[in-house]
């Protein structure tokens, strides 16, 4: 159902995603080991890899690292070990073939790839490790995560590794490829972007959606919610839940979606911004007032906290590109273009 709010397990319940899809389809046919998704938070991201992976012949495992970030405060070799064991098996019990290789938590992440790389190539697979959120492998201590992940794509040619991100820029900076001393340097990589939907895909989306649940929504209210959710398939969806399930009226529907949506956003600022919070707390107020270059925004944030350095501040707005909470225009202007973020950065207590 198009309406569901958990992440989507089957293709013919994911809207709109067909170049996505081929392109992950072709990229795999053609033996490309390194795939980047890309894409701002709640566009679909996990959905497009779970629901693409669990339709074809491919073994796989899919790992949430910022799942593991939050319970350890990093990414320590022993729990990705352990994650992964799990996920393999799980595949593996699903084919009826157990596989003869030792899991035990005495190897190396390296011997044990080394030993899936073995099985797979004796079975004629190819094993897909898809890592969710990515950009927090950077959080691992003394392993150097690229590093694994080079060793693998030059000496395992039976594991292919998708890697998805929201916070792009941090992606981008785990990944590094632009150096050339980084493991990564160099490494073709197929990169695939998932963007928000365009006003008509998501009108298209709604309608669909309240066709297959067998409500009848209006043409008014169906433009109202794209202009107000703009394009965010997350937050359509939920509208549509409300909607459909919760059998809500039209504005309350929209406005549960911002008080739940925002509440979820706020948890998610509030950790990535509090190393310096009261800075980033203005830096992000004064963009969603509508201040957008970087000299006025600038001389907002010391008019309320005291003088800063171009440098430091700098160094705070690009942080906040990288996190994916702001964007930078093309003309150099910064946004917040998430309405639902929008609203949860005005609920943060300065």
């Amino acid at each position: 159902m198009l309406f569901d709010v958990k992440p989507k397990e089957k293709v013919a319940d994911l809207y709109g995603r067909k170049k996505e899809l081929d392109s992950l389809s072709t990229s795999l046919g053609n033996g490309e080991r390194l795939i980047i998704v890309y894409g701002l938070r709640r566009v679909g991201k996990t959905s497009l890899i779970r629901s693409f992976l669990g339709e074809r012949e491919y073994p796989f495992v899919i790992i949430d690292i910022r799942e593991i970030y939050f319970v350890s405060g990093s990414v320590p070799m022993g729990m990705l070990y352990s994650t992964i064991v799990k996920e393999f098996l799980r595949f593996a019990e699903s084919m009826g073939k157990e596989p003869d290789i030792k899991l035990d938590g005495g190897l190396r992440i390296t011997d044990l790839l080394k030993e899936m790389n073995r099985w797979c190539k004796g079975n004629g697979l190819v094993l897909v490790i898809a890592l969710d959120e990515a950009q927090y492998l950077r959080f691992s201590g003394r392993v150097r995560y690229d590093g694994v992940i080079a060793w693998a794509l030059d000496n395992l040619p039976n594991i292919a590794f998708i890697l998805t991100g929201s916070e792009v820029g941090m992606l981008r900076d785990f990944l590094n490829q632009d150096d050339e001393e980084a493991p990564l340097f160099g490494r073709f990589k197929n990169e695939i972007y998932v963007d928000r939907f365009t006003a008509d895909s998501g009108t298209a989306f709604l309608k669909q959606g309240f066709e297959e649940a067998g409500s009848m929504v209006s043409g008014k209210d169906i433009d109202d919610a794209i202009s107000s959710l703009d394009g965010i398939c997350a937050w359509l969806t939920y509208y549509g839940h409300f909607r459909t399930v919760e059998k809500m009226e039209h504005g309350k529907a929209v406005e549960q979606v911002f008080r739940e949506g925002s509440g979820l956003v706020m948890k998610e600022i509030e950790a990535a911004i509090s190393r310096s919070r009261r800075r980033y707390v203005l830096i992000l107020s004064a963009i969603v007032e509508g201040m957008s270059t970087w000299g006025i925004i600038k001389a907002y944030v010391s008019s309320k906290a005291g003088a800063v350095s171009d440098t430091v501040f700098s160094s705070l707005l690009q942080s906040l590109v990288k996190l994916g909470i702001v964007e930078k225009t093309s003309d150099g202007r910064y946004v917040v273009t998430d309405p639902v973020t929008a609203e949860a950065i005005r609920r943060l207590k300065k």
